[in-house]
């Protein structure tokens, strides 16, 4: 099942993100840590690990757990964020589509709308069971500036989605773009 997970994330890397070298820039203030490059900037739970690419405008960010981590990436949260120049390939629904093409998982699809960075963007939700647990992907994706930004919140090996909720509204309640 972990190659699932990886396989989703690299899949996603991969549509998105041509690597480039490592920046990081983080400020602890007491259970939030910061991150900002490229004018991206986020609140994150000071326990998780957090990891950045950037080459020029194109940034890549993953934010793991400590569960994460642990578990050999089979049970916990992770958060991978990308900003990339708007293309033709970079759109909402082939964002959408990698998701469920990446992998054989059966996935209950919710579609909707979210108000992140000042913005109003796409919220699509992915529920599926694997190995008799629920998995759970948020996309999030919106666009300015001509610029796509795409984040990805994964719940995986039974972990209580609804907790974690409250985690990922660190990240996206304080999220800002230049």
């Amino acid at each position: 099942m972990k190659k699932i997970y990886i396989f989703i994330v690299a899949l996603l890397a991969l549509v998105i993100f041509a690597s480039g070298c490592t920046q990081t820039d983080q400020t602890n203030q007491s259970s939030v840590g910061n991150y900002s490059v490229n004018g991206i900037s986020f609140n994150f739970p000071i326990d998780w690990v957090v990891s950045g690419t950037s080459r020029g405008n194109v940034s890549s960010i993953n934010i793991l757990d400590q569960e994460f981590l642990q578990s050999n990436s089979t049970k916990g949260d992770l958060v991978s964020i990308t900003c990339t120049p708007k293309t033709a390939n970079i759109t909402y629904d082939n964002v959408k589509k990698s998701i469920t093409n990446s992998s054989n998982v059966t996935y209950n699809i919710t579609n909707g709308t979210i108000n992140i960075a000042g913005l109003s963007g796409n919220l699509t939700t992915f529920t599926g069971d694997v190995n008799g647990n629920q998995t759970q992907i948020k996309l999030i994706y919106f666009e300015k500036n001509n610029m796509a930004y795409i984040l990805s919140f994964l719940v995986v090996g039974g972990v209580n989605i609804q907790d974690q909720q409250k985690y990922f509204d660190v990240i996206i309640n304080s999220f800002k773009v230049p």
